[in-house]
């Protein structure tokens, strides 16, 4: 489960640099849960158990945006320099 929590914080950091990227503005940066489960389908870890995509899910969907509390530490588990829950 650590390892797909990672994944999940880690994916979200990339769905919320390229929104940037693409002109969404930071405060509205954090990937929704749509769009969590559609990167989750696009890495193709379908055949995971349910329990390790809602982990994902849970960890992609739930990034704060720059500047809110605990972005800091989203951060640090996306780059694996963090320890996960």
């Amino acid at each position: 489960m650590r390892e797909t929590y990672r994944l999940g914080r880690s994916e979200a950091l990339a769905l919320q640099r390229q929104k940037i990227a693409n002109g969404t503005a930071p405060a509205y940066s954090s990937p929704n849960e749509q769009e969590c489960a559609d990167r989750w389908d696009q890495l193709g870890e379908r055949q995971q158990s349910a329990g390790d995509r809602g982990g994902f899910l849970s960890a992609c969907s739930s990034f704060p945006a720059p500047g809110l509390p605990g972005y800091d530490e989203a951060v640090a588990e996306a780059r694996g320099s963090a320890p996960t829950p």
